[in-house]
């Protein structure tokens, strides 16, 4: 075995300041550690508000209201699935600007210049969707919906069929606003 005289130790190498910087990291570390298993297990606890219970007097006698419940199933036919894509795309869009309001009004400039990014690429998709919608509703269409991507398109247009003419009249209204390749268009007929 070797011995090495004027070989110290790495720990005594560090200076002290050093040591101490290390020493409060490992300690935080730890710390932390603890604190997120601590608050991955907890349960939360119930809420009970201190409001007084109300008592409920029904009368002893007269009409009651009786309860009955229909199932409705969703029409994703016709006119209908226009207005349900519609909806749920409104609804998405203002789940995403709520996202991107808070990540605007963060104090990190990377994420706000990214959420800046974000919310003019969702604008500008809103813009050209409501373009494509409402020339093609002016060229005689009852209905269509479009949803533009950054190098595609699908349109789906209220139709029982689509003759070649009004897929091209579509792929032109289309061209005309995204300039989105020809072979990126999708068209579809929906009845």
């Amino acid at each position: 075995m070797m011995v090495f005289p004027n070989r110290r130790p790495v720990i005594m190498i560090l200076g002290r300041k050093t040591r101490l910087w290390l020493l409060s990291l490992i300690g935080l570390a730890v710390i932390f550690g603890i604190s997120g298993i601590i608050l991955m297990t907890a349960n939360p606890k119930a809420h009970f508000s201190s409001q007084v219970d109300i008592p409920v007097i029904a009368p002893a006698e007269g009409p009651t209201i009786e309860f009955q419940v229909e199932s409705v199933k969703q029409d994703v036919s016709g006119e209908n699935y226009f207005v349900n894509y519609r909806l749920k795309r409104d609804q998405f869009r203002q789940e995403t600007k709520a996202m991107l309001s808070e990540l605007l009004n963060s104090s990190v400039e990377k994420s706000k210049v990214q959420a800046q990014e974000k919310w003019l690429e969702l604008s500008t998709k809103i813009q050209r969707e409501g373009e494509i919608e409402n020339l093609l509703k002016i060229k005689g269409f009852q209905d269509a919906v479009a949803d533009v991507f950054q190098e595609s398109v699908t349109v789906i247009v209220y139709s029982q069929k689509l003759t070649p003419n009004d897929v091209i009249l579509i792929q032109e209204i289309v061209l005309r606003v995204t300039n989105v390749r020809l072979d990126k268009i999708t068209v579809t007929a929906k009845k």
